[in-house]
């Protein structure tokens, strides 16, 4: 069940997804006066946006929205875990589903995965499109024990979606690889590109609050015009 202040976070990301908020945020004052909590639960609230790159503060002025520096590209804030263009506008997603079956963990996937060798993980290869052109080459898994049931029509959708609204489940945080990646010869025929065509490789696990993990996945992005938007603090120095 979400925190008061992880409600108010997720209320106000929604209105700067939706252009409520396009510039400057209310005052803390005006915040704490809307959603009728105290002062720590808002300031926790904007430390979440903050720390997902969504908005910047200026001492002084207040809370403002971040702009992207390239806005005609289609951009991925790794910082939030919500996919493609959360920072400007959104871009509709559609997944075609190659496979869905239910697979024994390896060694190597069980030591992703923090299960035994043996546990049954769902597996998901998809496609993914925008209307106008192929996005990526998803291969994800999925800890049954976790996350017991998956069908077609919900990989069609949003997987993540599904889980967190009928499992409760959270990504408290994720572990992100990006590296270059040559098609092989299986990889070409899916997608339709040649044999060694370069794309970039997102391999990831996401964890619970408990720090069990329970997904990990390896994605191949095609996009010309994609960008990866990091939000990063250094508290060392």
């Amino acid at each position: 069940m979400a925190l008061k202040y992880q409600e108010v976070a997720k209320d106000l990301v929604n209105k700067i997804y939706q252009h409520v908020y396009t510039d400057k945020l209310p005052s803390e004052g005006e915040l704490l006066a809307e959603y009728e909590v105290s002062r720590n639960t808002i300031r926790n609230a904007l430390g979440i946006l903050y720390n997902q790159g969504l908005i910047k503060r200026i001492q002084g002025s207040g809370y403002f929205v971040t702009k992207p520096l390239h806005k005609e590209t289609s951009i991925m804030n790794m910082a939030n875990k919500a996919g493609l263009n959360q920072i400007g506008n959104p871009l509709i997603v559609h997944s075609k589903v190659l496979k869905l079956e239910v697979i024994q963990a390896d060694e190597e996937l069980a030591q992703f995965l923090c299960c035994p060798v043996g546990d049954s993980v769902y597996f998901v290869q998809r496609l993914r499109y925008t209307d106008k052109e192929l996005v990526s080459l998803e291969n994800a898994y999925y800890l049954k024990s976790i996350v017991p049931y998956l069908t077609k029509e919900v990989c069609e959708n949003s997987i993540f979606q599904f889980i967190f609204t009928h499992y409760d489940i959270s990504i408290q945080h994720g572990d992100e690889y990006i590296s270059i990646h040559y098609l092989n010869e299986e990889e070409a025929n899916l997608t339709n590109y040649a044999v060694n065509h370069p794309t970039i490789q997102v391999e990831e696990v996401n964890y619970q609050k408990n720090e069990q993990p329970f997904n990990y996945s390896i994605s191949y992005y095609f996009q010309s015009d994609l960008t990866f938007y990091f939000h990063v603090s250094n508290h060392l120095h």
